[in-house]
């Protein structure tokens, strides 16, 4: 099975100068967000009351395609946003590794997002006692005089 991966990862090797490389990719993979090109000329006004409180201003970032990570039996190509470099080659290593192993499983216990204390176990044994006592109603007013100290 040839995986998207090989084909977007060989692109370079079968195209003439950088130009054309970025609009390659983006048409290699029919489903991905970054489809079209970002604008010549951003505006603030796009973004205001949108993604961030405040604004003044933004960035553009490269945004680099990783995969094919294979998930619960079906593959996918993930978007990356990032200035790092090597990252987007370094997750597509692991990904790789994740396709050869038989693919990844995953599954959403909850779908949130907190903002909340991290706290470091030496164990998964010993978080789960933890993630258990926090969810014990009767433990809330001795979590809540120790965290809102």
């Amino acid at each position: 099975m040839a995986s998207t991966y090989n084909t977007v990862r060989k692109l370079p090797q079968r195209l003439p100068p950088c130009r054309h490389h970025s609009s390659c990719r983006r048409g290699a993979r029919g489903r991905t967000v970054a489809q079209r090109p970002p604008p010549r000329r951003l505006q603030l006004r796009s973004i205001l009351g949108q993604c961030c409180e405040m604004s003044i201003s933004f960035v553009q970032i490269p945004v680099g395609m990783a995969g094919s990570l294979l998930l619960v039996e079906k593959e996918y190509t993930v978007p990356m946003a990032t200035t790092e470099e090597c990252l987007v080659a370094s997750t597509n290593r692991g990904y790789k590794a994740i396709h050869t192993s038989g693919g990844a499983s995953s599954i959403v216990l909850r779908d949130a997002m907190t903002r909340a204390p991290v706290v470091r176990f030496s164990s998964t044994k010993c978080a789960s006692k933890l993630k258990f006592y926090l969810e014990d109603p009767h433990n809330f007013n001795s979590l809540s005089i120790a965290f809102n100290k």
